[in-house]
């Protein structure tokens, strides 16, 4: 079996290793299995039961059941906007702001459509750094701090930009919420 993995796995890819966060699963699961009490955010599963006033939201407009837009919902959109405005001085137009569900195959596409270098944040996700190998791209890693509540300052953004150089079109992957402080 290992050897038709290897003819039917392109070449470059044959000492990736699972990701990090399936073993991680895999520990949680165990130890919920042993009875340990563990809240597990890993998946975007809560343990929480749905809040009722968004259960009530659902339910006044559950008849609104058309396709939204492509890129998401304008008004949130513009929300976000304003919101970067506001908290990290940064001017967006709603043009500019893609909203979709926290997916890492959406993200992918965009990795693997995208023709230039992606920027990663650390620590984020795990997924995002090894999906722009696949996608053979270049990925830079612009780490923050605790002392900045992890969020990505703009001089080291500006640093990394100048230190990669101009040669090619750059990708930031900023998501929302993000690890590790879930804003």
């Amino acid at each position: 079996m290992e050897e038709l993995q290897k003819f039917l796995v392109r070449p470059e890819l044959h000492s990736y290793s699972g990701a990090s966060n399936l073993s991680t699963n895999e520990k949680v699961k165990a130890l919920m299995a042993e009875g340990q009490m563990v809240y597990h955010f890993a998946f975007g599963q809560s343990p929480f039961p749905v809040m009722q006033c968004l259960a009530d939201g659902l339910r006044e407009n559950v008849h609104q059941n058309a396709y939204l837009s492509v890129a998401g919902l304008p008004e949130l959109r513009s929300a976000i906007c304003d919101f970067h405005h506001n908290y990290d001085d940064l001017d967006f137009t709603a043009d500019q702001v893609l909203v979709a569900p926290g997916s890492k195959e959406l993200i992918f596409l965009m990795i693997y459509l995208f023709n230039g270098d992606i920027y990663c944040l650390s620590p984020t996700w795990t997924t995002y750094h090894p999906q722009t190998k696949l996608a053979n791209n270049s990925a830079y890693i612009i780490s923050t701090r605790a002392e900045d509540q992890w969020r990505l300052m703009p001089e080291d953004l500006d640093r990394t930009l100048t230190e990669t150089g101009e040669r090619t079109n750059k990708m930031l992957i900023l998501t929302n919420p993000d690890n590790p402080t879930l804003f």
